[in-house]
């Protein structure tokens, strides 16, 4: 009898450890389903449908996706390199606004010429950052700037009736965004052959202006008109569609951003 009832036991044993072998395979196998199709749709998540579902909080530190993070780091190298821009593009800018402020010179000045410019020693702050075009035949990217700069200006005007004004210009307020196509792309580096450049759409734009120990109100008109000169040129010589092209590379590349 009690033979019989060890082989019952041992049945029911046998029967029970399998019955748990065989549920316990169909969970692991159920959750490696789960997991397998987990995976899959974090394969194809974007970075918007991860923003959807986490807050800011929840991502380690080490993950970055916001342009915020990233134009931190490029303003941060901005201001350290500042100095030399400022040295280096300060004559260039200075050459290329001269004739352009000459196209635009109010007819009651015989003369408008800067003798002194430099850019200060605030560097403008990137705000925004995107990339429109991509491909084969190049980048375009667009940059919102901020420029509350300290530029040492100086205006040197000249009137008919022979009277000499030295015109600065201060307080400086600029915002707007920039739009830079690079192209072409090619295999030498920096891996394209120009730059180029454009305002395209100028959000704020404030300055005053003052005469260098004198009385800006000593010629009347003459504020309005310097003011009005300055707006002009740089609406019409940077502001889209009108574009400035800066060559890297060796070659002509005058129809190549057409």
């Amino acid at each position: 009898m009690s033979f019989v009832l060890g082989v019952v036991i041992g049945v029911l044993v046998g029967v029970g450890l399998i019955v748990g072998f065989v549920k316990s395979e169909n969970y692991r196998s159920k959750c490696r389903s789960e997991l397998a199709t987990t995976i899959a749709a974090f394969a194809r998540m974007t970075v918007e449908d991860s923003r959807k579902i986490f807050t800011p909080e929840q991502y380690p530190p080490w993950v970055v996706f916001s342009n915020q993070q990233k134009l931190n780091w490029l303003n941060s190298h901005l201001e350290k390199i500042w100095p030399f821009v400022d040295e280096a593009a300060s004559e260039l800018v200075k050459s290329s606004v001269e004739p352009i402020l000459e196209q635009y010179r109010p007819m009651i000045l015989a003369s408008l010429k800067f003798s002194k410019f430099t850019l200060g020693t605030v560097a403008p702050q990137f705000t925004g950052i995107s990339i429109l075009e991509g491909g084969s035949e190049g980048i375009t990217m667009e940059l919102e700037m901020n420029w509350d700069g300290n530029p040492s200006i100086i205006l040197d005007i000249m009137t008919y009736v022979g009277v000499g004004l030295p015109v600065q210009v201060k307080n400086i307020g600029f915002t707007g965004i920039f739009r830079l196509i690079f192209r072409p792309l090619v295999d030498e580096f920096p891996c394209f052959g120009a730059v180029c450049y454009s305002l395209r759409k100028k959000k704020k734009l404030d300055f005053t202006l003052k005469v260098v120990g004198g009385d800006m109100t000593a010629i009347p008109g003459i504020s309005d008109a310097i003011e009005g000169t300055i707006r002009d040129a740089i609406e019409d010589s940077i502001t889209w569609p009108v574009r400035k092209i800066i060559p890297i590379l060796p070659g002509d590349y005058r129809y190549s951003f057409l």
